[in-house]
């Protein structure tokens, strides 16, 4: 009998140690967490794309009354052990918006590197992207979302790609003046300040010709 539940013991043991040893190094969805730590609070926040990457760096975001806020999001990776994962790819590392709005170019929306020693990298640098989103915004690691509390960003995007096609062309010239003309719509509100004026005019001419790389 003593054997026995010595042998129970030993297994179970063995199994807990399997079962950490596999979560070791993996990235964990709900362990992992992201923030916005320098926002002061304020949301919901826009921020403009362009497909070249010539858009705004999350430190030049507009809150809806048109201030300039800093969106900078930072995101610590940790395993099912709760462990911080080092060197953890940024470009398996991603955003997204919940409607699928916001369209990156090929990589255009990884982070901007790859995990430090204390697991935690950014997004700061523009992003490649065109189209717009109002919905919320995801952090994927891997292709799934974060589940931890708070991981999903207030933040909205738009571009002088109007269309999504990857470039910003004249046809997004006509899609801007049919909204510019026709009341407002948020995909042409480059400042996001609730207007559409000769300031989202020359945000969409400087990116005229921008394309994916």
């Amino acid at each position: 009998m003593v054997l026995r539940k010595l042998m129970g013991l030993f297994v179970c043991t063995l199994i807990l140690g399997v079962a950490s040893f596999a979560m070791a190094g993996v990235p964990d969805l709900g362990n992992s967490e992201a923030t916005m730590p320098n926002n002061g609070g304020v949301f919901p926040l826009s921020l403009f794309n362009l497909p070249n990457g010539g858009g705004s760096a999350f430190t030049e975001a507009q809150a809806s009354d048109g201030s300039v806020v800093d969106a900078t999001i930072e995101v610590v990776i940790r395993d099912g052990n709760n462990d911080v994962i080092a060197g953890f790819p940024g470009e398996d590392l991603w955003l997204a918006s919940d409607d699928g709005g916001m369209v990156p170019c090929i990589g255009g929306t990884s982070a901007d590197g790859d995990t430090d020693a204390d697991g935690i990298t950014r997004w700061v640098n523009p992003l490649n992207a065109g189209g717009s989103s109002l919905a919320v915004c995801h952090i994927l690691v891997s292709g799934d979302a974060l589940t931890s509390p708070g991981s999903d960003m207030a933040l909205h995007f738009n571009s002088a790609d109007i269309n999504a096609d990857g470039t910003v062309s004249l046809a997004d010239v006509g899609n801007f003046s049919s909204m510019f003309y026709g009341g407002y719509d948020f995909a042409a509100d480059f400042f996001a300040d609730g207007s559409l004026s000769l300031a989202d005019v020359g945000r969409l001419a400087l990116g005229i010709g921008g394309s994916c790389p």
